[in-house]
């Protein structure tokens, strides 16, 4: 239905517009943040030498940290400011195995198969707008990452349980409504101009005065969707990585939701 009812390019380049003023309001704040227990706890069960690729880099947070732990790194980013505020934090801490690239994380220029890990934490795949454009997304990690390579994406989770149960009937049900408006204007021959379901525009609570930003909320099943069926690949939630734990009856109710994907031999 998103193709006939939904200009899908304007839709992202317009959100796309709107993240890079997002994110450049937020440089103060991500730029002084470490490594999060969950990012230090996968990144300690890598082998660190090996090329590491950080899809959403921001201003360096993951990448610097990466880098000091001893992987080669390249951090790509939409936000010119933050590519920009990423090179200086590193220059500040003396890194010399990470660098910093401006591009659109849906058509990367890199060759094929380079990177022995992809990592998309902190959310970046949810700051991507549309279906098909996370879709890409997934293949430009796969396109990279060499064959064995491991590829790390986190992702926000719409069955989270944490605000309660009336928000997630209130997301539910705003998402019925937009289903129905475009439903509308497909029979209709209009073109739908509001948000596609899943989609929120939200207030920064990052920095004081920063502009809005969006973020996409998928189910557990859209992710699903989001796998190539050739690839092998595992859903995780952060108490199950940071204490090995084989089983989280809370798993699929959880804040976030990491996916850990191999690409095949």
């Amino acid at each position: 239905m998103e193709k006939e009812t939904v200009n899908q390019e304007d839709y992202y380049n317009n959100i796309k517009k709107l993240n890079i003023s997002h994110y450049t309001g937020e440089i103060p704040y991500y730029s002084k943040e470490p490594l999060r227990c969950v990012e230090k706890k996968i990144l300690s069960k890598l082998k660190s030498g090996k090329s590491l690729l950080d899809l959403g880099c921001g201003s360096g947070r993951f990448s610097t940290g990466a880098a000091q732990a001893g992987f080669n790194v390249i951090g790509v980013d939409i936000v010119p400011r933050a590519i920009e505020a990423a090179k200086q934090k590193a220059r500040e801490l003396g890194i010399k195995n990470v660098s910093f690239l401006c591009e659109d994380m849906a058509s990367l220029s890199f060759t094929d198969n380079i990177f022995d890990y992809v990592f998309c934490p902190r959310f970046s795949i949810n700051a991507v707008a549309t279906f098909s454009k996370r879709r890409e997304v997934i293949e430009e990690m796969l396109r990279v990452a060499k064959d064995g390579g491991t590829i790390f994406i986190e992702s926000f989770n719409k069955f989270y349980l944490g605000q309660g149960i009336a928000f997630l009937f209130k997301n539910i049900i705003r998402d019925f409504w937009r289903y129905l408006s475009m439903f509308y204007c497909f029979l209709t021959g209009k073109l739908y101009k509001g948000l596609l379901p899943g989609d929120i525009i939200y207030e920064s609570n990052k920095i004081i005065g920063a502009p809005r930003g969006y973020a996409h909320l998928p189910t557990v099943f859209e992710l699903i969707r989001l796998m190539p069926k050739h690839i092998k690949f595992k859903f995780y939630s952060i108490p199950q990585i940071m204490y090995n734990k084989k089983f989280d009856l809370l798993k699929f109710f959880r804040y976030s939701i990491w996916v850990f994907m191999i690409k095949s031999r």
